[in-house]
């Protein structure tokens, strides 16, 4: 195509969104371009197969962080879908939406119409909620989503374990109240992976107006003024522009959407002259308040053989695939993040800072592989990071993997917060309901209690929980790179929509939050009017100034 009304870059859990919804309208044309390749490997579409998925080089941009400066220098790994559904396509399938007070927070920061009240109706509009029971659930989006079915023994202990403790059990974490212990849903169903591509663009992908160009690697955004008027692309050797006759559209993620602006001219100005780039507009924010949840584990031995280890043999595994292939359920048809918390560090927190995921197995340290011998472990995220870091351009050479440095555990705040969620964990797994399956823990190890010996354990394994977001902040102020509009600020016909935008980190994984995003940035684009505002109400525990439970 040398034309279209509307040119989307990125094919992930926002862009793919956009293409489809606004493919819909049959008088506009859209091109949706994608760097990797379609997602046709089997290892894409099983549940139980993410490692596998987020570990395999052809899918993935396999980024890596500066050496980070509070982490004793180690580089922190940062896979990044690079497969038709991006991320979506390769993330473990967790699947929440955060707390209300988030999207609060979102439209206090200046991103006008973001509010609980405004998402709510979207967050109910992409998804089918299989075990559908309340209104906070949708019923009839592209999404399906589901809980476990068959929980392990080791989820249902914990979640008694988190009960005796003193936390509440929450019915829905995505619905009327986040704040406890519950069961985590997943986009699958049906033993299939539902990620965006599943979801939106294979029921789209026939339409005569929707054209999808995997292998579509975008080099830049071309202006003529201060209007975006094409992208140049590439596809093996060859080299393209296509002209968009309305507008363009960045889903290319929290990397590379801002690298993309940057490559393009738009960004901070000094650093765009450093790579021989002319300047288009000057916007600071590009690249800037970059945010993740940084993420460290409690790993425990297992005392009876219950966990997922005894299902890692040959035999077991042909067994399992068998019962996949002919019935579609089983333990491939599962995430295996079944359950987990959210929880308030200390008193005086409004609302959870801490997540808790339980994972029936355990990961070898320092590897992806899992431990052979039985065990299990709690992984524990801060959920409201206030360190903040930056992605910048390594040079003009579209080529070149982006810089980006998290600035992990520089803001004190961080470090407290995740160890306030070991201790709390730990509080957890001495509960009754626990002492039948805990063997004792194998890292860091029960001698580790100080505050100092903590620190330097979090300090030297904590890693990203692969949620980047933030760098095309969402906002009206001279930081902000998009309005409330999705509209890049002095650039007329470009918009970005993808976690990029996000002027706050959501208390949850990002993936539903990005779809998100896609639904109400194509409302926005194609100037449909919004959904009513919910009304549906919310809790804050009435005691959170004076209990931590």
């Amino acid at each position: 195509m040398r034309e279209a009304d509307y040119v989307v870059v990125g094919s992930g859990s926002a862009g793919a969104v956009v293409a489809a919804r606004l493919s819909e309208d049959r008088d506009v044309s859209v091109l949706l371009l994608e760097a990797g390749p379609p997602d046709r490997s089997p290892v894409l579409h099983l549940p139980a197969a993410a490692r596998y998925a987020f570990n395999a080089r052809r899918f993935n941009w396999n980024y890596e962080s500066e050496p980070e400066p509070h982490l004793n220098g180690r580089r922190i790994g940062q896979p990044r879908g690079r497969v038709l559904g991006g991320s979506s396509s390769i993330n473990g399938l967790v699947y929440l939406r955060g707390h209300a007070l988030d999207y609060e927070g979102w439209a206090a920061a200046g991103a006008a119409g973001w509010g609980y009240a405004d998402v709510l109706p979207y967050f109910r509009k992409l998804e089918t909620r299989v075990d559908h029971a309340n209104p906070y659930q949708g019923d009839g989006g592209p999404v399906q989503v589901s809980t476990a079915t068959r929980p392990n023994p080791i989820s249902r202990a914990f979640i008694e374990a988190s009960r005796q403790a003193g936390y509440a059990f929450s019915e829905d974490v995505n619905g009327y109240r986040q704040e406890g212990c519950g069961w985590f849903p997943m986009n699958a169903a049906g033993g299939l992976r539902w990620g965006v591509s599943r979801a939106y663009l294979y029921g789209a992908r026939g339409r005569a107006n929707l054209a999808v160009q995997c292998g579509g690697h975008a080099d830049r955004i071309e202006c003529e003024g201060r209007r975006a008027v094409a992208v140049v692309w590439r596809r093996g050797k060859g080299r393209y522009r296509v002209r968009a006759r309305r507008e363009i559209v960045l889903g290319a993620g929290a990397f590379n959407s801002p690298k993309l602006l940057m490559l393009s001219g738009i960004g901070d100005g000094d650093a765009l002259k450093v790579h021989g780039i002319p300047v288009v507009q000057e916007l600071p924010g590009v690249g800037a308040n970059l945010m993740d949840h940084p993420l460290t584990a409690i790993q425990v031995a297992c005392r009876q053989p219950v966990s997922l280890a005894g299902k890692l043999g040959t035999g077991a595994k042909a067994r399992e695939a068998l019962r996949w292939l002919v019935r579609r359920d089983g333990l491939l048809a599962g995430n295996h993040f079944e359950c987990g918390a959210f929880i308030r560090s200390e008193a005086g927190v409004e609302f959870p800072d801490v997540q808790l995921y339980l994972f029936p197995i355990g990961v070898a340290e320092g590897s992806n592989d899992f431990m052979r011998e039985h065990g299990f472990q709690v992984q524990i995220s801060t959920q409201r990071s206030l360190s903040r870091g930056r992605v910048r351009l390594a040079s003009s050479d579209p080529d070149a993997p982006p810089l980006m440095r998290f600035n992990y555990l520089e803001a004190e705040r961080d470090l407290v917060e995740l160890r306030a969620g070991f201790r709390h964990a730990r509080e957890i797994l001495a509960q009754p309901a626990m002492r039948d399956l805990h063997g004792g823990e194998i890292s860091p190890g029960s001698s580790l209690k100080s505050d100092r010996d903590l620190d330097a354990f979090i300090r030297q394994h904590v890693v990203s929980s692969y949620h980047p977001c933030g760098t095309c902040r969402m906002g009206q102020d001279p930081m902000a790179v998009v309005d409330p509009e999705c509209r890049v600020h002095g650039v007329e016909g470009l918009r970005v929509a993808d976690a990029s935008i996000m002027p706050l980190i959501p208390s949850c994984n990002l993936n539903c939050p990005t779809i998100m995003i896609g639904e109400k940035a194509a409302d926005l684009i194609a100037g449909r009017p919004p959904p009513p505002p919910s009304n549906l109400p919310y809790f804050v525990d009435p005691e959170w100034r004076t209990r931590q439970r």
